[in-house]
């Protein structure tokens, strides 16, 4: 599923966890705010109240099908896996595989359904015996978090076609530890490829990682570089840690995982020590020496290296910010949509921003509109909450 709704939830639980932990911290100088926040959660609340009653009536009118409402669900997921929930409900009884699987997801990984895992596991079963083989993948992901990975194999293969980027990633995992399958590096390596070609990041950061060691195959530090850059802009910062840029989730707490928290650590202790990138190999070696072949492949219409390049001129990463630049490889990305869905949904949101504040361009109301719907449409939640009004 959404990494964008995972992270939404948890903050979501932190911020109620947190509000509801207070008792009477709130004096009478502060009223104002607990007003404003109660005026907040009741406007979300009706704003998803009217995103509800005006699916439920297009579809019982028969204006859109059963399908439809599915994928209107799973727009709306970004911002309130709840509204989600009531929309696939809406069509349950029609006993639709895509149905079942997707409020199977909803119960078996979301937090805001915490305790209704099983219902969920149930739900993914029925839709993979219906010949949904979507749920199988899921499946096997959800086992390989319950570390029972005999099942998590089995799921995995039972797919006709792994799509998932996170099952891919999963799969390379269980070949470089040897847990259900045979240890073989070079199978991992070759899923880790996969799973970042898919656009998941954390694939990304194996995948990068991973060409930076012998034993799945040959040391290439250019390709390393370039997967560790592209994983680390799309909000991986373990990914950034190593290419020695700072990280973008803020404290050191707010991590994932224990080692992604070292990963942290590890980045302030380089910083205090002054260490910098231009002397290590994977720069020498990999930025310098493959940045003429990205010049390349962006030329000859690859829009990986589009994404990698025109990144880099928007984050002033490694390159010089430059606009002009970030226009000319972003735009065909945006007009192709061949690549990923969170790569579509961080080019189109920069393509907005960069068109509402006239950077470069004149400022162009109807470009900026066209673009931020562009990245609602492909997962980004920033985007989603400006395109159907909803207030921070």
């Amino acid at each position: 599923m959404k990494r964008t709704t995972i992270l939404l939830a948890l903050a979501i639980i932190a911020m109620t966890a947190a509000a509801g932990g207070r008792g009477n911290v709130f004096s009478r100088t502060n009223k104002g705010q607990k007003t404003e926040r109660t005026a907040a959660v009741n406007s979300q609340r009706n704003k998803a109240d009217a995103v509800f009653e005006s699916v439920k009536q297009q579809y019982e009118q028969g204006k859109i099908s059963a399908d439809s409402v599915v994928s209107l669900a799973l727009y709306h997921k970004v911002w309130s896996p709840e509204l989600a929930e009531r929309c696939l409900q809406l069509v349950m009884r029609n006993g639709n595989p895509r149905t079942m699987a997707e409020l199977g997801v909803l119960y078996a990984f979301s937090p805001e359904f915490s305790g209704r895992a099983s219902e969920g596991v149930r739900l993914l079963q029925e839709s993979a015996k219906a010949g949904y083989n979507d749920a199988n993948a899921y499946l096997g992901f959800y086992y390989y978090t319950q570390k029972d990975y005999k099942k998590a194999k089995t799921y995995f293969d039972a797919c006709r076609e792994i799509k998932y980027g996170f099952a891919d990633a999963a799969i390379g995992g269980m070949y470089i530890e040897g847990k259900g399958v045979k240890e073989d590096p070079v199978k991992a390596r070759e899923y880790y490829r996969q799973s970042a070609l898919k656009g998941y990041p954390r694939g990304m950061t194996l995948y990068g990682f991973n060409l930076r060691a012998t034993g799945g195959g040959p040391v290439n530090y250019p390709d390393a570089f370039y997967w560790l850059y592209m994983a680390g802009d799309l909000g991986e910062d373990a990914a950034r840690t190593a290419l020695f840029l700072p990280r973008r989730k803020g404290n050191v707490g707010e991590t994932d995982t224990e080692k992604d928290a070292a990963m942290a650590l590890q980045w302030i202790e380089m910083a205090q020590a002054g260490k910098n990138i231009k002397n290590e190999p994977i720069y020498k070696d990999g930025f310098l020496a493959g940045l003429k072949d990205r010049e390349r492949a962006a030329e000859q219409g690859d829009d990986w290296a589009r994404f990698y390049l025109g990144s880099m001129n928007y984050n002033g990463d490694f390159l010089n910010r430059n606009y002009d630049q970030v226009l000319r490889y972003y735009i065909p990305i945006s007009q192709n949509a061949k690549l990923p869905a969170p790569v579509l949904a961080l080019v189109n949101e920069r393509l907005a921003r960069i068109y509402t504040e006239g950077k470069v361009v004149k400022a162009d109301r109807a470009k900026a509109e066209h673009y931020m719907r562009e990245a609602a449409r492909h997962g980004n939640l920033t985007a989603y909450k400006t395109v159907e009004g909803i207030s921070e």
